[in-house]
């Protein structure tokens, strides 16, 4: 059986220290999604990022998503389940008839959610110690053909949240 592990991150805001903390402590990642600001971010981590399916987006005062030259939704096929990566939730209109997961930041908050039958999950942010009352937060997401299992974890590999989405059978 075949499994995607995939680290879910936003919001870093340049900050190093802790970018790298998550990627050095999870091991056998097949991907890496960052959800903006910054989108740079990855470039100076190919040591920890080397061998990973990197996707990502800009947040929205990045010039190249200003004018356009970036995109700001993407959409992955992994394992016949369509997610979706932008920054602001405000971008998907018109995209999210196509998607199972929609995975968001620019919040700063964790939180998932379901809504009119697809789920949407944001990791929180890497960019402090505590931002906007809330203390850094990842996602990891292990995805399999008939379902994806969603963690949500601190800094210290702590799950403060935990669920797992199954693929509904007239879908298989």
């Amino acid at each position: 059986m075949m499994t995607e592990k995939i680290i879910v991150l936003s919001d870093s805001h340049r900050n190093q220290i802790l970018l790298r903390q998550v990627l050095r402590q999870e091991n056998s990642l097949t991907a890496v999604f960052h959800l903006g600001d910054t989108y740079e971010d990855l470039d100076e981590n190919p040591d920890l990022t080397t061998g990973k399916n990197l996707t990502r987006v800009p947040g929205i005062f990045h010039p190249q998503y200003l004018d356009k030259t970036l995109p700001a939704v993407i959409l992955k096929d992994i394992l016949n389940w369509k997610i979706l990566l932008v920054h602001c939730l405000k971008d998907v209109a018109g995209c999210l008839e196509n998607s199972d997961l929609v995975l968001y930041g620019h919040t700063h908050n964790w939180e998932f959610h379901q809504e009119k039958g697809r789920y949407f999950l944001n990791p929180g942010h890497l960019k402090s110690y505590e931002d906007r009352g809330r203390k850094p937060s990842y996602a990891i997401l292990l995805i399999e053909e008939n379902q994806i299992s969603v963690q949500i974890k601190d800094l210290k590999k702590n799950i403060l949240f935990e669920h797992k989405i199954h693929r509904k059978a007239e879908e298989k």
